[in-house]
């Protein structure tokens, strides 16, 4: 179960973050840009990257709930290829009968979830960092739900 990190305001940190990269000067946000280029394996670019898997499998489930054949699934792409990710997974669940994410994943892992798109977004968008106590639950929310949907699309992984 994912737990909220007590003391973080998401939504405050967020705007607080965009403030600071909409005032800063191209020779500071090259700084921080350069730094996070140099260190590639840290949180930043990890969730950016659990966020983007949770929206391909969700985009892929929800295509193939819909599609029947490879054809079927070229003409749906563009439809679906620059939808959010909270909206292809609430669509896929509910063509399984599932109406409400919060009962379905936990009320904290869905919302942390929604946090962690909003800060792949800053992040893809700004290229900058966030404070470490932020990583841990947002990465372990996006885990989860993309081990939900695998379960509940009766994926079974095969890891190397």
């Amino acid at each position: 179960m994912v737990f909220a990190v007590a003391g973080i305001d998401y939504e405050a940190d967020l705007a607080t973050i965009r403030s600071r990269y909409i005032s800063a000067t191209p020779r500071q946000r090259l700084s921080v840009i350069r730094q996070r280029l140099d260190d590639h394996h840290f949180g930043p670019n990890r969730l950016v990257t659990v966020v983007s898997a949770v929206e391909g499998l969700a985009r892929s489930l929800a295509m193939h709930a819909t599609a029947r054949s490879k054809s079927e699934m070229a003409a749906l792409y563009p439809k679906y290829s620059h939808r959010k990710p909270e909206g292809l997974i609430r669509e896929y669940l509910q063509s399984r009968g599932i109406t409400n994410p919060d009962e379905f994943f936990t009320e904290d892992t869905w919302r942390l979830f929604g946090y962690a798109v909003k800060y792949r977004n800053l992040l893809a968008h700004e290229c900058t960092y966030l404070g470490l106590e932020k990583f841990p639950s947002l990465i372990e929310a996006c885990d989860e739900i993309l081990s939900a949907l695998a379960k509940l699309g009766r994926i079974h992984e095969s890891r190397p």
